[in-house]
C-alpha cells in the first residue's frame, strides 16, 4: 500500500464497468486514475456475465436504443484497435414463435426501432427478399435492422435446429456476444500502460467534507482523493453508505447455466437463440410446493438484509 499516497480519481470496483471508466478516463490524458479492489479484477459478477449485446429495444421511448447504438460503436472501435482480441460477433438474436399473433407485433418494435434510428424492417415470405445470414466469427458493420422471416421453408433451410412448429423468426442483427473478460482485460491492460493503477486492498470509509469526498481509507491507509467512481456491482449501495448516501438500489438475482450439448443439437456458429412464446413446465405437487417454500425463505432472507442495512453500522464494505 505504500505506493496509494493520493488519487485524482479513485475507481471502487474493478469489474467491467470499472475497468471500463478507468480505460475511458486514462486515454483521454486524465492522470491520478486508481482502481482499486480486494478481489481479483473481472471476477465477481463480471466472470458470469451473459457476454450478449443487442440494439433491439422495441418501445416509444427510444434512449435505449440510442445508448446501445453508441455503445456498440465504441466496442467496434475497440474491436478493430485490438484485432478483435476479445471475439466480438454479429451472429444476432433471432426470435422465434409458433404463434402467428407474435408477428403483427414484431412489426410494431421494428418500426419503432426504425424510427430510432436502429435500420429497416425486411420480410422474407414466400420466397421474397435476399437472406444473408451472419458470419460465425467477427463483425459484418453492414448488417443492421432485422429480418423477419415467415417463409418456412426459408426458416427450416437456414434454421434447421429449430421446433417444425415454428411459423416465423425474427432475426435483430446489430447483436451478438464477446467474451467480457477479453474486453475487460484488454481495457484494464490500455489503461494500465496510459499511466492508470490497480492496487487490491478493501475500502472501509469515505470521508467527505463540505458535501465533498475528502479522503478514502484503503486498508489501513487514508488516501486523499478528488473524485470517487462507484464501480461495485452488487455492493455499489454498501459502498455509497460509506459516504453517506442511500442509494435505492435492489439487487435482482441471475442465474446462468451451461452445459455439454453431448448430441450437438445447436450449430456452434448459431445466433442467439430466444423462444418468444409463453411455456408452460409440468410441475409435480411436490415441486410446486417446494418452489413455493424456498421462494418464501429468499423473500424474508431480503428483507432481512434491508433491515440490517437500513440498522446496522456502516463502516466496512466490500467493492466489486
Amino acid at each position: 500500500m505504500a505506493e496509494l499516497t493520493s488519487a485524482s480519481t479513485l475507481v471502487i470496483g474493478a469489474g467491467i464497468a470499472g475497468v471500463a471508466i478507468a480505460h475511458a478516463l486514462a486515454t483521454r490524458g486524465h492522470d491520478g486514475v486508481v482502481i482499486v479492489d480486494e478481489r481479483a479484477p473481472l471476477s465477481l459478477t463480471s466472470a458470469v456475465s451473459t457476454e450478449c449485446y443487442r440494439d433491439w429495444w422495441p418501445g416509444p421511448d427510444g434512449a435505449m436504443t440510442g445508448l446501445m447504438t453508441r455503445s456498440i460503436d465504441i466496442l467496434e472501435d475497440l474491436a478493430d484497435e485490438s484485432s478483435n482480441v476479445f471475439n466480438m460477433n454479429r451472429r444476432g438474436y433471432l426470435f422465434a414463435t409458433a404463434d402467428e399473433r407474435r408477428i403483427a407485433e414484431w412489426e410494431r418494435g421494428a418500426e419503432q426501432i426504425a424510427a430510432h434510428g436502429g435500420g429497416p424492417l425486411r420480410k422474407h415470405e414466400n420466397g421474397s427478399g435476399a437472406y444473408v445470414p451472419s458470419p460465425p466469427r467477427g463483425v459484418d458493420r453492414g448488417l443492421h435492422g432485422a429480418d423477419l422471416i415467415t417463409d418456412r421453408a426459408l426458416i427450416a433451410r437456414r434454421f434447421p435446429y429449430l421446433s417444425p412448429e415454428t411459423v416465423a423468426v425474427l432475426h435483430a442483427r446489430r447483436c451478438g456476444w464477446l467474451s467480457a473478460h477479453g474486453l475487460g482485460t484488454y481495457l484494464l491492460e490500455e489503461a494500465r500502460a496510459r499511466g492508470a493503477a490497480l492496487v487490491r486492498a478493501r475500502v472501509g470509509e469515505i470521508e467527505t467534507a463540505s458535501g465533498r469526498i475528502a479522503a478514502v481509507r484503503v486498508d489501513d491507509r487514508r488516501v486523499p482523493v478528488e473524485r470517487v467512481v462507484v464501480a461495485a456491482g452488487p455492493h455499489t449501495r454498501d459502498i455509497a453508505a460509506l459516504a453517506g448516501l442511500d442509494l435505492p438500489i435492489e439487487l435482482e438475482p441471475h442465474q446462468k447455466v451451461a452445459f455439454h450439448d453431448t448430441l450437438g443439437a445447436i450449430p456452434r456458429d448459431a445466433p442467439f437463440l430466444i423462444w418468444s412464446d409463453p411455456q408452460r413446465i409440468p410441475w409435480s405437487d411436490e415441486e410446486r410446493a417446494e418452489l413455493a417454500r424456498s421462494g418464501a425463505e429468499e423473500l424474508a432472507r431480503r428483507r432481512c438484509c434491508r433491515r440490517a442495512r437500513t440498522a446496522g453500522p456502516r463502516a466496512k464494505a466490500t467493492p466489486s
